[in-house]
């Protein structure tokens, strides 16, 4: 069920609301296709304002989930940036699955019934409207503990779960915001519980075991976590509401080093007085030095801690199992299962009523305990900042730590903030006071080092390398080599598909190896089925590789993923641009290519991606690969369009430095004339003229007609930027000759738009009139995404001519056909909004200018034109300036 916020507020006209209705279909068909669910397989009815969907049985829950929520984000943001405010949408979705039944008249089912109470219900309308986001959604309980709890790409732990109780529902639901993640950790924790003293007490005479290893003294943070188990506690007899109640189990699951143990131990020795009859506690060895404690071995020791002689403890694991929940029935015990391997290894230490609390730490993400035996579970993450830095500072001393601020704060960073490496870091500074905390930062700064700094301790249990050891080493041999394989991608996340070139898979093997990955917490599922890793399991991982794998195994992992990478951004890159797609450079396809349908498909993927493009093409910049430089430096034209132009000034360097030690001026003179262009309109005027001078020469000597008449071009684009528009037109008339005939009519469509501008900064209004015309006829007659354009030249001519209110229905159109098919929001979009404000402010309707202006400016900011927004920031000043 998908039902549009405020669908019926006055500001939306009936208009509008056939315009939502649209988009709302859209935004579902779209996403249900990326979820690869045949939508006309779906059932659907129309609800005015919603959309009510019944998808087929036989689609897997798990991955329909894990696709559809972050692509409606994508659809969602897509169709609001492509209409006005009246008409754009917010959604509340809601989830669940059942039995249905279907008639004459439609369907029906207790199930429905549930979908649209939970669609209705307060909590989620409060949750969206309280959010920044455009999408909340809400699971029903069952759904939730089947599918979205044991599926890593629908981030569980950003989950939270609302008391539901609309008309005859009363049940509890599971909100999550996509694109406004609620912190992962789990469960809102209720208040700590204040009661100190159980109302019984232990019978006389009896030993009460308390068997907590000490904590540690500078226990810092994880206030949250404390405050999660504080509310679990179960209550003290008569303080419970009647209710059957049962033991409690909290499974407390995170990576090596992460401080599951001592969050354990700190909680455990606060609250051990609110269990008198005992504190037991065991180290299960799940993960390191020596073999993992059997069942029978753990129950034998809890056993004799409660006073149980060798000789009467049963041989038999089942019947120690059973001894041990007849000595805690109606006993107030906490059980410390510390270091577990797995659920099995769990399961015959658990208390079997009411009264007893286990807590189990384990590096294991203990699904099975969640499912079966209905553990709360608690995900430990990286500490805060802050929570870093105050226990780097205790550990050092609080005049030391101030004395080196700075050195602290870099040590937090290169120890990624893991608890157990900034506890390795900090007591050496601390342990040698010849050593200053930057001495320490210098030993860390070393990416290929870093690890053996943090484990130079000769106690394992302090050694970062020897804790990952122990996760690593439990691992098969198929998961092994994938996470090896990982170690090797260079950037910040990597996603299914990237993933699966890496290992030579395809995506459908992939996919459970990285969840039992993710599992072990060797690496994190991220939003939109992405995964990433820590930075120093990323070295760790790296370093497996090169241990264990040959050099060929890695280069070919390393082929597979830059031929993944190179392949997928050129497809995107043929959906955005349109000129000289014959001069790109074959690449080889990968073996499993990822499909890319449409110029939308293309974009999703590369705002995704653009952090790992980036890397990659770093990557094979220091390497010199020059046969993977080429193609996608060329390829990654986008960068420019996502927020920070310097990316694709230096994509294009790269590739121009690599085309010239492989002399291929063809592409070399491309290069330069794209990175000349972008220079100029950054406002960077020398860098471009030496690159468009550079290509026209280039040009020149190959005698490549259509080269040369783009670098006219460009060189009258620069000439306009410069104010120097008479010098302009002389450039701009000599391309137009050679134009003619080329790329469909594009080039020449292109220089009758700058001609248009030329002759407006000369005052030929009448001839910048002409120029723009014949400039839109071309665009048209090719189909064009440039029409756009061509519209916004034809705008500023009537504007000059004294027709602003012609110039407003153009910039209008120019807008709208703009939004479709265009990478660029600020040529499609901020430019025809400040022709727009112009043409209005010069009407009288100032307030509106100043809107658009303002709309304006900030997509010219959050596109890295700064110049540009600066521009448009002074028409706003000077139209808000009393005459």
């Amino acid at each position: 069920m998908a039902d549009v916020e405020g669908f019926g507020e006055r500001r939306r006209t009936e208009p509008h609301q056939r315009a939502v209705r649209d988009g709302l279909y859209e935004v579902m068909k779209a996403a249900f296709t990326a979820a690869k669910t045949v939508w006309q397989d779906c059932y659907r009815e129309d609800r005015g304002d919603a959309v009510f969907l019944l998808v087929p049985g036989e689609v897997d829950k798990a991955a329909f989930i894990e696709a559809i929520l972050p692509m409606v984000v994508t659809r969602l943001r897509v169709h609001n940036d492509t209409h006005p405010e009246a008409q754009r949408i917010r959604l509340r979705i809601a989830l669940h699955a059942g039995e249905v039944g279907y008639d004459e008249h439609g369907v029906t089912s207790s199930s429905l019934t549930l979908a649209f109470r939970l669609c209705d219900a307060p909590p989620l309308k409060a949750a969206l409207a309280s959010s920044p986001g455009l999408l909340a959604v809400i699971a029903s309980d069952w759904l939730f503990d089947d599918v979205v709890r044991h599926t890593p790409g629908a981030a569980p732990a950003s989950w939270r779960p609302v008391p539901v109780e609309v008309k005859e529902i009363a049940t509890t639901g599971w909100i999550t915001l996509p694109d406004h993640p609620y912190p992962a950790g789990g469960l809102d924790p209720a208040p700590p519980d204040t009661r100190t003293e159980h109302a019984g007490r232990p019978r006389s005479g009896r030993v009460v075991p308390r068997q907590l290893p000490g904590s540690v003294r500078d226990f810092t943070g994880r206030a949250d976590h404390l405050a999660a188990l504080d509310a679990l506690i179960p209550p003290d007899p008569g303080q419970h509401d009647g209710r059957p109640q049962s033991v409690v189990i909290t499974a407390v699951d995170g990576a090596g080093g992460m401080g599951k143990t001592t969050l354990a131990l700190h909680w455990a020795h606060r609250i051990q007085h609110r269990f008198p009859d005992g504190t037991l506690h065991i180290n299960l060895r799940g993960y390191g030095p020596g073999v993992p404690v059997t069942a029978g071995e753990a129950l034998s020791g809890l056993l004799r801690a409660l006073g149980v002689a060798a000789r009467a403890i049963p041989a038999d694991v089942d019947a120690q199992a059973a001894l041990l929940r007849s000595l805690l029935s109606g006993k107030r015990a906490l059980l410390l299962l510390d270091n577990a391997h797995s659920a099995e290894q769990i399961r015959p230490l658990l208390p079997g009523t009411a009264g007893c609390m286990a807590v189990v730490t384990s590096r294991d993400s203990l699904t099975g305990l969640v499912v079966t035996d209905a553990a709360h579970r608690l995900t430990l993450d990286l500490l805060s900042e802050a929570e870093a830095l105050d226990l780097v500072s205790g550990i050092l001393g609080a005049d030391r730590a101030a004395a080196e601020p700075d050195a602290v704060g870099e040590l937090v960073q290169f120890c990624g903030r893991l608890p157990l490496a900034l506890r390795v870091a900090a007591s050496r500074a601390a342990a040698h006071p010849h050593l200053t905390v930057a001495d320490v930062v210098t030993e860390l700064a070393d990416d290929r080092t870093r690890l053996d700094v943090l484990s130079e301790f000769g106690d394992e249990r302090a050694a970062v390398r020897a804790v990952f050891d122990w996760s690593y080493g439990r691992l098969p041999s198929a998961q092994a080599r994938l996470f090896r394989r990982l170690g090797l991608h260079p950037g910040p996340d990597l996603s299914l598909a990237a993933a699966a070139a890496l290992a030579e898979l395809p995506p459908a093997e992939t996919r459970p190896l990285l969840a039992a990955l993710a599992n072990a917490h060797l690496i994190e599922p991220a939003a939109g089925g992405r995964y990433r890793f820590h930075d120093l399991l990323r070295a760790y991982a790296a370093d497996q590789a090169r241990g264990h794998d040959t050099d060929e195994d890695r280069y070919r992992a390393l082929e597979s993923m830059l031929t993944f990478y190179v392949h997928t951004v050129g497809t995107a890159d043929r959906f955005f641009y349109r000129l000289f797609p014959q001069m790109l450079m074959a690449v080889a396809e990968p073996a499993h290519p990822h499909p890319i349908g449409d110029i939308d498909e293309a974009w999703v993927w590369v705002t995704a991606e653009r952090a790992n493009i980036l890397a990659v093409l770093q990557y094979v910049d220091k390497h010199q690969l020059d046969h993977y430089i080429i193609p996608l430096a060329r390829a990654c034209r986008f960068l420019g369009s996502t927020g920070n132009p310097s990316e694709q000034i230096y994509a294009y360097g790269a590739g121009i430095a690599a085309l010239s030690r492989a002399g291929n001026h063809t592409q070399e003179s491309i290069l330069l004339l794209g990175r000349g262009e972008l220079s100029c309109v950054l406002g960077q005027w020398t860098e471009a003229r030496e690159d468009l001078d550079r290509a026209t020469t280039l040009a020149q000597e190959m005698e490549n007609i259509e080269i040369q008449a783009y670098c006219l071009n460009a060189q009258g684009l620069l000439l306009i930027q410069q104010g120097r528009f008479e010098q302009a037109a002389q450039w701009l008339n000599r391309a137009l000759p050679l134009s003619r005939g080329l790329d469909a009519g594009r080039l020449e469509a292109v220089l009758e738009g700058n001609l248009c501008i030329a002759h407006l900064g000369l005052g030929n209004s009448q001839l910048a009139l002409e120029h723009a015309e014949h400039g839109l006829r071309l665009r048209r007659q090719a189909r064009d995404p440039g029409e756009a354009l061509a519209l916004l030249h034809l705008a500023r001519a009537r504007r000059q001519l004294g027709d602003p209110e012609a110039a407003i229905k153009l910039c209008r159109e120019s807008m709208a056909l703009g939004y479709k098919g265009r990478l660029d929001r600020h040529d499609a979009v901020a430019e025809p909004l400040d022709v727009l404000a112009t043409c209005l402010h010069q009407i009288g309707r100032t307030s509106e200018a100043i809107t658009y202006w303002q709309k304006a400016a900030i997509i010219y900011d959050e596109s890295g034109y700064l110049s540009k927004a600066a521009e448009v920031r002074q028409r706003l000043t000077d139209a808000q300036t009393p005459p």
